[in-house]
């Protein structure tokens, strides 16, 4: 199973964003010793509590004073921590999160007002969907707060199936006295001890010119580690049936031993200018992303499956080969973002609008895997048990992995790829006040243009005449006796550099698979969305209504690549077009001062996805066999209904406990029609064939509870005051139908997930110690249930803490993940893992300053 890396590299972003996008990001000042030291409203943990409460629709709003309170180093991993978020997670760190058990692909983001794009479509998960945003290329240092809508309005985009994120960066509004604030670190990571570790952050800002008209706002952070950690992957001989006990008799074993170098950059800035009291205006520039670097070794046994003898638990098998393959990898994410606007109040009259640019690109900028076989040597016998333990032992005889002599160079080859996802959006919004109703409201009608396009250029190569080295004569590390604490020897890696020098003057050519690949892999599509909407928000007393309608043409031309039999390659393109309507009622109401209840009617859409409308199609006329995308996808749309009852306390605390449920019409899931005809986009009749695609099923659901307690126990006396409690927990029950006759729960769906945690935070003293859980998820879809893949379920322990040495600067100590818990997969039935990866413990340590 492939695995991914996590680094931030520079993207730029400038925004004169609206500012109604920014309405609650005035400035305070801080109580207190602290009073000359600014602290912008989004980033003060009582503010957005206050936000939370005040709100018309279902949100939760996690401020930066909150973020840093846990050893997150990403927006994904900061967003794990919400009431309803899950987390996906790869090579130690988060990447793509879930709201309410619907996953990343039918989600939507927006960073400062303007819609965060994919950079990599393929990398996406659940069926490759492409519009899942990888959330790990945005720095916690670059955020201000982080917002999920869980009930979305007629002004906000419609996309969100379970919710969408708003991450809001640092801002100048309101900011009137100078500031400069930090962070300086570094780390260890105990997988493979490494402790090249640094993280810097820094913001600084100030007031200026006639009556401090404009302000500015700077940021920058860089983090980077090398990062190394083990992992098992066995692959299992046959699929299970449902009831059946599981096979675990091995067909092959991988033993991979990765080498992280991850660079990790975010840099941003705003210029506010307010001319006077009805006029706003403001240029913002963010920019993130990361690069890289991955070097992984394999050991692969190969044949353990062929031919066997069982004894009780250990099965022997014999006509088993190895080889050693060594990856060499770079690649880079980014996301730029460009947007102007403002915002003129004209007395009976608010108008605010936006014109944005966005750009998510991915580079893997070489991509070079080599392997070493054992041409003319005997196979040999293994012995193995993957019943007692929790990963497979084995014991080969006739075979030393510690022996390099015995590998040669066979084959290498090299892959690019250049991906682009860009949007022009243009954005109005008109504001009435108004007490035609009775009470004290708005009316607010606008609209959006969203522009699109998204291309994916892969270019697969093979080296020529690769020479036949041996791997003694181009050793790197080992040999690796330790792996997973000494369970396996997996002998000796080749060295990346000795690799480079060895392919560096070959050829490289195009074969006919390779060909198959980069025109399977190409798309270059178009979509454009155009909106409009109404609404009307109002009090009256103690209740507060919101209802309006959204409507959204999408317009989207798909183009790829028709394969017959593997080397008649054909363009192909098809068009789609629908329109959608999404009318929402949310009523809020005040019980008492400190207790709101809610009742929400709201609508969204989830899009297919690139991969799934992907026009080309792999024809082979042999096997009588047809994959292909289906640009005929309707999206998916749901009618969410929410209840829920809070009770708001002192110290940012809260008591909150509701209910929700989602009917979905059109969710999209894989297909097989045998003995079918399939006629390509040029007309052409492929009759008696099995075709694999995508369809829509008529209907499915996501229904579930969800709870949150966070208490600072400050009634108790001195220095016990300092303590407090917090929880949050979701179960989620999901229904569609998986296969043809089938149910099962939703991909990504994990039914339970939660948060704990014990703090203390007084006399300048933070502690933490936190645990968060997520249930087991299907992560991806097989043809039968003995097929599918799974997600195990997770739970994780962190320790945060920081002392507050002075008024201007504190020093923190963080512990991840103490309890060592590993990333793993299993197919079929629990006992069947497909992929185990521990990461040990991280540890990081540092100092904060702010003047």
């Amino acid at each position: 199973m492939k695995t991914r890396t996590l680094s931030l590299f520079p993207t730029a972003v400038f925004a004169f964003l609206p500012l109604g996008a920014q309405a609650q990001t005035v400035a305070e000042s801080a109580p207190g010793p602290d009073n000359d030291i600014v602290v912008t409203a989004t980033r003060a943990s009582k503010n957005a509590r206050a936000e939370e409460k005040a709100a018309p629709n279902l949100i939760n709003v996690q401020a930066a004073e909150d973020i840093v309170k846990y050893p997150d180093f990403n927006a994904a991993e900061a967003l794990g921590r919400v009431p309803g978020v899950s987390l996906a997670i790869d090579t130690g760190e988060g990447r793509f999160v879930n709201i309410r058990g619907i996953d990343g692909n039918l989600n939507g983001t927006t960073f400062g007002g303007v819609t965060l794009l994919n950079t990599q479509p393929g990398g996406t998960y659940f069926g490759g969907g492409g519009r899942a945003v990888e959330l790990d290329t945005v720095p916690i240092g670059a955020v201000d707060r982080l917002v999920v809508r869980k009930s979305g309005l007629p002004d906000q985009e419609a996309e969100g199936l379970g919710g969408s994120v708003e991450l809001t960066p640092r801002t100048a509004v309101g900011l009137h006295k100078p500031f400069v604030e930090g962070t300086i670190g570094g780390g260890y990571q105990s997988a493979h001890k490494n402790g090249d570790v640094f993280i810097g952050e820094a913001a600084a800002g100030t007031a200026f010119g006639p009556d401090k008209q404009f302000a500015i706002v700077l940021t920058g952070s860089f983090h980077t580690d090398k990062r190394g950690f083990d992992d098992v992957e066995p692959g299992l001989l046959d699929a299970v049936q449902p009831g059946a006990p599981g096979d675990r008799v091995l067909d092959a074993l991988d033993l991979r031993r990765y080498s992280y170098n991850r660079r990790r950059f975010g840099f941003g800035g705003e210029l506010d200018w307010n001319p006077d009291a009805q006029s706003h205006y403001y240029i913002r520039a963010n920019d993130a992303g990361y690069t890289e670097s991955v070097h992984r070794s394999i050991l692969q046994y190969r044949g353990l499956g062929d031919t066997i003898a069982t004894s009780g638990n250990v099965i022997t098998a014999s006509g088993v080969d190895a080889r050693v393959t060594l990856r060499d990898e770079q690649e880079t994410h980014l996301n730029f973002i460009a947007a102007a606007g403002g915002r003129n109040d004209f007395d009976k009259l608010i108008v605010d609008y936006q014109f944005s640019y966005t750009a998510s690109t991915y580079h893997r900028d070489y991509d070079r895997n080599s392997t070493f076989t054992r041409p003319g040597r005997p196979t040999f016998t293994v012995a193995y048990d993957n019943i007692t333990g929790l990963y497979p032992t084995l014991t080969p005889t006739g075979f030393n992995p510690s022996d390099p002599t015995q590998f040669t160079l066979t084959g290498a080859n090299n892959a690019t790829e250049r991906a682009h996802d860009r949007e022009y959006a243009a954005v109005l919004n008109v504001t009435v006040p108004t007490t035609l109703l009775g009470g004290d409201g708005r009316f607010q009608v606008g609209g959006k243009l969203r522009f699109r396009d998204k291309i994916d250029q892969p270019n697969n190569v093979s080296y020529a005449g690769v020479p036949t080295t041996p791997l003694s004569a181009v050793l790197g590390g080992g040999p690796y006796t330790d792996y997973y604490n000494g369970t396996y020897n997996v002998g000796y890696a080749p060295s990346i550099l000795a690799m480079r020098a060895v392919l560096a003057p070959l050829a490289q050519f195009t074969s006919a698979a390779n060909a198959q690949r980069n025109a399977q892999g190409f798309f270059n599509d178009t979509e454009n969305v155009y909106a409009g909407y109404a609404q009307y928000s109002g009090t009256f007393g103690k209740l507060g209504v919101l209802a309006g309608v959204r409507v959204e043409n999408t317009d989207g031309t798909y183009r790829g690549t028709t394969i017959a039999d593997g080397n008649v390659f054909t363009p192909a393109s098809r068009k789609s077009r629908y329109t959608n309507v999404f009318p929402t009622v949310q009523l809020r109401y005040e019980l008492m001062p400190q207790v709101i209840a809610r009742a929400t009617y709201s609508t969204g859409i989830g899009r297919p996805g690139f991969l799934q409308l992907l026009s080309g199609a792999v024809i082979d006329t042999g096997n009588l066999a047809v994959s292909v995308g289906n640009p005929g996808l309707k999206p998916t749309t749901v009618n969410a209904f929410d209840a829920q009852l809070e009770y708001y306390m002192a110290d940012s605390g809260i008591l909150s406990v509701g209910g929700f449920d989602k009917e979905f019409n059109n969710y999209i899931v894989n297909n097989l029609q045998q003995n079918t005809t399939y006629v390509d986009a040029g007309g052409t009749s492929y009759a008696g064939y099995d075709v694999t695609s995508y369809t829509n099923v008529k209907s499915s659901h996501a229904r579930g509870i969800e709870a949150q307690y966070n208490q600072k126990l400050s009634f108790l006396p001195a220095p016990f005051d300092g303590f407090g409690v917090l929880g949050n927990v979701t179960y989620v029950w999901s229904q569609f139908a998986i296969r043809p006759g089938e149910g099962s729960r939703l991909p990504g769906t994990s039914p339970l997930t939660y948060n704990l945690a014990a703090y203390y935070e007084a006399h300048g003293l933070q502690l933490r110690l936190s645990l968060s859980h997520v249930d087991a998820a299907i992560f991806g879809v097989g043809g039968g249930s003995g097929f599918d893949t799974f997600e195990d379920q997770r739970t994780q322990l962190d320790l945060t803490s920081s002392y507050q040495v002075t008024r201007n600067m504190a020093v923190y100590f963080n512990a991840k993940n103490l309890n060592n818990s590993p990333l793993r997969y299993y197919e079929g039935l629990s006992n069947r893992t497909t992929q185990r990866e521990f990461y040990d413990q991280s540890y990081e340590a540092g100092f904060r300053f702010k003047f």
